[in-house]
């Protein structure tokens, strides 16, 4: 004799019960944006024509409407609606306008794992990202400062008393330059559109140190003996001019080229109790060279980036480069203006080699600037 228990008979029917309803749901397949709110159940597995419209008409299963949610485009006279909800814009977010009338665009409010690969890089929010950068007819200034390293850096101007090549001269070991010092820079820039500008700076260098030579050395065609004090001054004025053009833009990211001449005002004196010899000479050098900002990920109201610039130098037997890398924090204003903070790591090479004129510059270090766009 079985015995059946009430409850397991419950559970019996309730399982045939979901059984004989889950078919009918998943039949569903939101034709309802195609056609008419109600549907046929069968007509989704079989040929409508197929059945009898008495039997139609009875099985007749009806599907309330997926509710739309509007989504609008840049045009705000143009309205869409579409079954799937998408994101709306957060509370009180900050969506920054594009500088050249680019426009924004909408991303969902997740980041992706690739980071700074991805196109939406690290940031979060129905913003997406926004990179900070200059707009049209848009002054850029800022000024820089430089912790700048001498690097083995060597120099030979003149010849002895032979008549053969002076002494090759080390700055720090035998001029006794110091290693380490501050250098500053000036740098503004006009966009004459909102891919094409013009930039301007200006860069000191000056070195005074009191040294004792290891060494007797010829400098100028001057001797100069072992043990005799001496004096060197060095000071370099450097003038950049360059057209810049920006020949990608997105929200995101923004890579430039530019193309100028710099001019090179360079004076080095080595003096002591019985003589003084000056090397002073003007040169101009043509660059070029690209440069690329991306942003990291957007703050609040500001953003974290980075840039990068690079180029080479070249004329007058002169060969040389110089770039930097730094992280650069933005934070906007009002009327279309921000102002910026950044630091990072530089660097400057530049060689000449004559057999009785001799000049090898290298320096590098970190590096800072405060900025302001208006």
């Amino acid at each position: 004799m079985v015995i059946i228990k009430p409850l397991k008979v419950l559970v019996c029917l309730l399982i045939l019960a979901t059984l004989s309803i889950v078919p009918a749901g998943w039949c569903y397949n939101g034709s309802e944006l195609l056609g008419p709110s109600s549907i046929q159940g069968d007509a989704l597995s079989a040929d409508p024509r197929s059945q009898p419209t008495q039997q139609l008409r009875s099985r007749t299963r009806t599907v309330a409407p997926v509710q739309a949610a509007p989504t609008y485009s840049s045009n705000p006279a143009v309205i869409r609606h579409t079954a799937n909800p998408t994101y709306g814009a957060a509370q009180n977010a900050y969506c920054p306008p594009q500088g050249c009338a680019v426009p924004n665009q909408q991303y969902p409010p997740v980041s992706s794992p690739f980071g700074l690969f991805s196109p939406q890089g690290f940031s979060y929010g129905s913003c997406g990202f926004y990179l900070f950068r200059p707009g049209a007819r848009q002054w850029q200034f800022n000024a820089k400062l430089w912790y700048a390293k001498l690097n083995s850096t060597t120099i030979l101007w003149g010849t002895n008393l032979a008549g053969g090549p002076g002494t090759e001269l080390d700055f720090q070991r035998d001029l006794g330059l110091s290693k380490y010092r501050y250098i500053p820079e000036y740098e503004g820039r006009y966009n004459l559109r909102c891919n094409w500008g013009i930039r301007f700076s200006f860069m000191p260098l000056m070195y005074s140190d009191n040294s004792v030579p290891q060494q007797t050395f010829f400098f100028g065609n001057n001797i100069y003996p072992l043990g005799l004090p001496i004096l060197t001054k060095w000071e370099r004025f450097i003038y950049r001019w360059d057209l810049v053009y920006d020949w990608f833009q997105a929200p995101h990211a923004v890579s430039s080229i530019f193309a100028g001449y710099s001019l090179y005002d360079d004076k080095l004196s080595v003096s002591n109790t019985a003589a003084r010899r000056t090397r002073s000479r003007g040169f101009g050098l043509a660059y070029a060279g690209g440069s690329i900002d991306r942003v990291i990920r957007n703050v609040g109201c500001g953003a974290a980036s980075v840039h990068c610039k690079a180029s080479v130098q070249f004329l007058e037997g002169f060969i040389g480069w110089d770039g930097y890398a730094t992280g650069r924090f933005t934070v906007p204003m009002d009327c279309g203006r921000y102002g910026y903070i950044e630091a990072g790591w530089r660097w400057m090479v530049l060689e000449r080699s004559y057999p009785t004129d001799k000049d090898v510059t290298s320096l590098d270090g970190l590096t800072g600037a405060v900025g302001l766009v208006f």
